[in-house]
């Protein structure tokens, strides 16, 4: 039991009253009040409220404190004292201290004070009543990995009307992972997600409940009784995520497939069959929640969860309907605040006063700011309780085998995850394999996913039945079986399938995830269990691509979707050379094309202009290949002038984007100029603004508000084009299917993540708002030289720093290194294009979901 000294921190200095400036709520019925700061409170992240309506405040001194952090070495729980009883604390005492990594707190009135930390949790009680806890008991240990990020390990907790402890889990970085429990229980894993378990009061009877998380920062429970975590999103997936919880729920993300969230075995929104989708879309870090009945709001608020979004300095409302046997809803804004309010905490008092810990700053790392605030309603003076009917998704499940398997044909996602959970308890193979042979293709579905969670696998008949099965969620689901269970005997049936056609061309990538899941490097780095899982290798086969790519048996459509995958571009450039001469289709002409840019000193302008300036061909193949023209020394300057009169607005655009590029005689010009003034009903309005900037030197305008008002109503392939210009640099640090670099968040998904404000914002002003992950680091080597990169790791004598490659440069005995104020993504990009280039570029990003 730590020791404890009682030191008393007063509110305010001199009596100078609190200010509430620059916090804006948007519901006149309320009111908001600063209660405490720094130094009474400092940088406070959880926080509970007893039933005396003390306050309890988690600070936090230990998450990576900078060398000269004046504060406390360890993090401690204060608890406040207000003597007069008007509800405003004139002291805060110390409840607790010699805490390491503390994440949050939950008060029982029967059972104390419950503490998470990244590595346990822990009961406090103070059982003498003096203000100070006389007993700590860890009732859950996290015995791996031994050191894990804060925000990774465990994070959240909750006690459920069953007396049950219910506490989120970190993804951990991919390391493997044991939780122990009082009575020795233990729950384990390696390469999922982060999970949601229980255990009893005592700590003991550890149990799994839902995995497929990337951080579950924090767990309550409505009035409803409905579970709920706040989900962060992985480094290129998202939005966040406000969730439901229900037994065996699957919620999509594992940490083996790395941090992007971008693999076909991956899911966000409950787009894989067996995968959950959310309940509501959150802003970026959200952190605590609230059922809004457990406020004095009012009864507008029925039904309503409450969420603080840390990044972006607000907390939103979110009114839920109901969707099937869940809840959905879309957040809106309650209370903004400027750059200086970072709300982290969320509890309400026994008349329903919302309470609010503000972290201050936007810095990560403990700084000894920190506020405190209390919202409240003007004119309801108590809680309005929710009073509709309780429902339990926890309770002991006592149908028959028989009973679940009826169960399955209903087609709420929600109840068949339960059923699936509770059968695979219950029944083996043979009580299931008639699912799987059934004439119903949900069945057949629904009998697979339960499968795989059994030990028994299904034998080669069978799963090459599965794979021929006209329902492609059937088809992939079997690839994916395959793969986790690491059936090897089926990669070559696997191979036969693709040169058959029997894999549509839509599966591919789950194909191809398959076959690396049935590589002997993979299969023992995951029985080893030997650091972080994403490290393991996944390589496939030697010269696999280049088969399938020689291949005549397999379509082009399928060749354009490996080619992005072939691992040594320069030495098969006959290869690429012999496809882009050949190629018809256009999907696989577009990705030779970019294959071109991979093959330095390679000429492949007969190839390209064979795909410019053959009108047979697909006028967005073509654009591309007159795009990569560009950046040759030749010019086709007459040729791209007789695509002006195609009629196309794509081949327009990409033809005066190369006209303007390259230097034209007069005649040329006025030639141009004619037609355009003859045309100009008939262009697109961007490929005109090319033309408009031509004589400007190609310079549009510097006033970034003409950008702004981008709405995203554009014309997507003109934004792809615009995307992979070199000059744009985008392709640089984003990937997108396959292609680009990996500095920067991948970008597959982004429309499917981000709002099209979002985009905007994230190229105009790319260090308005930086994920964690993103986050730039300098270091200024022994030489006094600044360098820097995406991720720092740092070592006795020496440091590491992350490349543009994606490889880390090592440097000994660095003089200094640290967080960079600015993002890594340059500002001013927007001036490589014109404003309406920019709307295009916006509504490309948008479309891909």
């Amino acid at each position: 039991m730590s020791i404890i000294c009682t030191v008393v921190f007063f509110v305010s200095c001199a009596g100078e009253p609190l200010s509430n400036k620059g916090i804006i709520l948007h519901d006149p019925n309320l009111s908001i009040q600063l209660l405490a700061e720094h130094p009474s409170v400092k940088t406070p992240i959880g926080m509970a409220i007893d039933a005396r309506d003390a306050v309890y405040v988690l600070e936090s001194h230990t998450h990576t404190p900078p060398d000269d952090y004046q504060g406390p070495k360890f993090d401690l729980i204060k608890k406040s004292v207000d003597e007069n009883g008007d509800g405003i604390p004139e002291k805060w005492t110390v409840f607790a201290d010699s805490i390491e990594d503390g994440m949050n707190l939950h008060y029982d009135l029967e059972h104390g004070l419950f503490l998470t930390t990244k590595n346990g949790v822990f009961q406090y009680l103070d059982q003498d009543k003096n203000g100070v806890s006389d007993s700590k008991k860890q009732l859950v240990a996290m015995v791996e990995p031994q050191n894990v990020y804060d925000h990774a390990g465990i994070l959240g907790l909750a006690i459920g009307e069953d007396d049950w402890l219910y506490v989120s889990r970190g993804n951990v970085g991919g390391n493997p992972w044991t939780i122990q429990g009082t009575d020795g229980s233990q729950i384990e894993g390696y390469g999922d997600g982060g999970n949601v378990f229980r255990c009893k009061l005592d700590g003991s009877q550890l149990e799994e409940i839902a995995t497929g998380f990337w951080n579950p920062f924090d767990l309550k429970f409505n009035g409803e009784g409905r579970l709920f975590v706040t989900d962060n999103d992985p480094d290129s997936r998202g939005p966040n995520r406000l969730i439901e919880i229900v037994p065996g729920g699957d919620y999509g993300y594992k940490s083996v497939y790395g941090g992007s969230g971008i693999h076909p075995f991956s899911s966000w929104n409950g787009e894989l069959p067996g995968t959950l989708p959310f309940s509501a879309p959150l802003g970026e870090a959200p952190c605590a929640m609230i059922d809004a009945s457990f406020t004095n709001f009012g009864d507008s608020y029925a039904s309503q969860m409450l969420v603080n979004i840390w990044e972006e300095n607000n907390m939103v409302h979110i009114p839920l309907d109901q969707n099937g046997s869940s809840v959905k809803g879309i957040p809106e804004v309650l209370i903004q605040g400027d750059s200086s309010f970072h709300p982290v905490a969320l509890a309400t008092n026994s008349r329903g006063d919302l309470f609010i810990t503000d972290w201050v700053l936007r810095e990560y790392p403990n700084h000894g700011n920190g506020r405190l605030w209390k919202v409240s309603s003007k004119s309801v003076t108590a809680k309005q309780p929710y009073s509709g009917p309780k429902i339990n998704r926890f309770k002991k499940d006592t149908r028959s085998i028989e009973q679940l398997i009826t169960d399955l044909k209903p087609k709420d996602p929600f109840e068949l995850a339960v059923t699936r959970h509770f059968l695979a308890k219950n029944a083996g193979l043979e009580e299931l394999l008639p699912l799987v042979e059934s004439n119903d293709s949900h069945l057949r579905l629904q009998g697979l996913l339960t499968l795989f969670k059994v030990k028994e696998n299904l034998n080669r008949t069978v799963l090459l039945s599965l794979l021929r099965d006209e329902n492609q969620d059937i088809q992939r689901m079997t690839l994916m079986y395959i793969a986790k269970k690491g059936i090897t005997e089926m990669e070559p049936y696997l191979l036969s399938a693709l040169r058959e056609s029997q894999i549509r061309p839509e599966l591919f990538e789950t194909f191809l995830a398959t076959v690396r899941h049935l590589q002997p490097d993979f299969i023992d780095g995951m029985r080893k269990k030997s650091g972080r899982s994403s490290k393991i290798p996944r390589a496939l086969p030697k010269s696999f691509i280049e088969d399938i790519l020689k291949n005549p048996m397999i379509s082009e459509e399928v060749k354009a979707m490996a080619l992005p995958y072939l691992s040594d571009f320069t030495s098969n450039r006959e290869l690429v050379a012999e496809l882009l001469g050949n190629a018809g289709n256009g999907k696989l002409q577009i990705a030779l094309i970019k294959a071109v840019q991979k093959i330095p000193g390679g000429d492949f302008s007969d190839a390209l202009r064979n795909i410019a300036f053959n009108t047979e061909f697909m006028p967005i193949a073509r654009s591309v290949a007159l795009q990569e023209l560009s950046y040759s020394t030749q010019k086709y300057i007459d040729r791209v002038v007789g695509m002006l009169k195609e009629n196309d607005e794509i081949l327009q655009y990409a033809a005066l984007k190369y006209l303007c590029a390259t230097g034209l005689d007069d005649a040329t010009q006025s030639g141009i100029e004619e037609w355009i003034a003859n045309s100009k009903n008939q262009i697109s309005k961007t490929a005109f603004s090319i033309w408009n900037n031509c004589d400007k030197d190609g310079t549009p305008p510097l006033n970034k508000t003409a950008y702004a008002t981008a709405t995203g109503n554009g014309d997507s392939e003109i934004g792809r084009l615009v995307f992979e210009n070199r000059v744009g640099l985008c392709t640089t640090c984003h990937k997108i299917n396959g292609w680009g670099g990996s500095f920067g968040p991948e970008l597959s998904n982004i429309g499917g993540s981000k709002s099209i404000s979002q985009l905007v914002s994230a190229v105009l002003e790319p260090s308005l708002e930086i994920s964690p992950e993103w986050q730039g680091w300098y270091l200024v080597d022994v030489k006094g030289t600044r360098h820097t990169g995406r991720q720092i790791d740092v070592h006795l004598n020496y440091a590491e720093l992350m490349n543009t490659n994606g490889e880390y440069d090592t440097f000994k005995n660095p003089r200094s290194y640290g967080v960079m104020e600015s993002s890594l993504m340059p500002e001013g990009l927007e001036r490589t294009m014109t404003p309406l280039e920019f709307n295009d570029l916006i509504t490309f990003l948008s479309h891909l979901k």
